[in-house]
């Protein structure tokens, strides 16, 4: 795990603060691929627990500036990590072996911002597809001790939109002959992240955004559902906030609560606030940072 360059690379949805810097960081993972994150430090020094920042499946970091910046500039280290294969990854693009490895990435990355900051526990936040793999890691009864919190902002577990049957047939044909076959991720209509031109206008000119996943990857998301959907009644202890945007054309919201309520056996703070499936992108934001900032100082309490 060694530090490079403070750039970064990635297109940013928003202007960097004067205030916080990002420094782009190399993470290695347990296999040995490398992929890129981001640690954003507090301008007037740590009063919190370190948070590590997961996005989405077609997103990268750069989406989730102006949220990871608030973040730090309240008091905590924040580690936004580009998920392997995406980002300005340009390895294995699009790739991942095994839900089994996706999950083991998440907690490598729990360690190294846990180790950074010398806090033994830290917050999982998971954006969009990033809370699926979120709410999954945060159930592995191995592990899950090691999170403060879990704050899930319009997670994937119950997606509205979905790959047609076609490509389920071909990305199972796929993966015994040609399980690296890359398909459409089938969110190509940039409305259905936000109402907001000026974000449309980003997501379009972002070439950096995934736009298409391997077979592999595309089992391995199957295999996260599955895994949510055998796990019992409290398979989620840490203190969880749900998150849901009441114009979402991406996350079925009911469904999601429900799913959510049923791995926190009710525990779980639920805000749906006004917006679209991607709440970083409104012309506001506050609300989400106000949420985020609440759940963050419930897992500390």
């Amino acid at each position: 795990m060694t530090e490079t360059d403070a750039d970064m690379p990635l297109p940013r949805s928003r202007p960097p603060a004067d205030d916080v810097q990002a420094e782009r960081i190399t993470l290695e993972l347990s296999d040995g691929y490398t992929t890129e994150a981001y640690h954003y430090a507090p301008p007037a020094g740590a009063s919190g627990l370190p948070v590590v920042y997961l996005h989405g499946i077609q997103s990268h970091p750069g989406w989730f500036t102006g949220s990871c910046e608030h973040i730090a500039r309240g008091g905590r280290e924040v580690l936004a990590v580009s998920r392997r294969g995406s980002g300005s990854n340009t390895e294995a693009r699009g790739h991942a072996p095994s839900a089994d490895v996706l999950l083991d990435d998440v907690y490598r990355a729990v360690d190294f911002a846990g180790g950074k900051a010398g806090a033994e526990r830290v917050h999982l936040l998971g954006v969009s597809w990033g809370g699926k793999l979120a709410a999954a890691a945060a159930a592995d009864p191995d592990r899950r001790g090691r999170l403060a919190s879990l704050v899930l902002v319009a997670p994937g577990i119950v997606p509205l939109v979905d790959v047609s049957f076609g490509v389920k047939l071909g990305v199972a044909l796929s993966l015994l002959i040609r399980p690296r076959r890359l398909f459409e991720i089938p969110l190509g209509d940039v409305e259905l992240f936000t109402d907001n031109e000026q974000m449309r206008r980003y997501i379009r000119e972002d070439h950096m955004s995934l736009r298409r996943a391997t077979a592999r990857f595309l089992f391995a998301s199957r295999k996260l559902d599955g895994r949510l959907r055998r796990m019992s009644e409290g398979s989620v202890t840490a203190e969880t906030t749900l998150v849901l945007s009441d114009r979402d054309r991406i996350v079925n919201n009911d469904k999601t609560r429900q799913v959510v309520e049923r791995l926190t056996d009710g525990r779980a703070t639920v805000a749906e606030l006004p917006g679209a499936h991607t709440l970083e992108f409104e012309q506001d934001p506050s609300a989400l940072y106000a949420a985020i900032d609440s759940a963050l100082a419930r897992g500390e309490q």
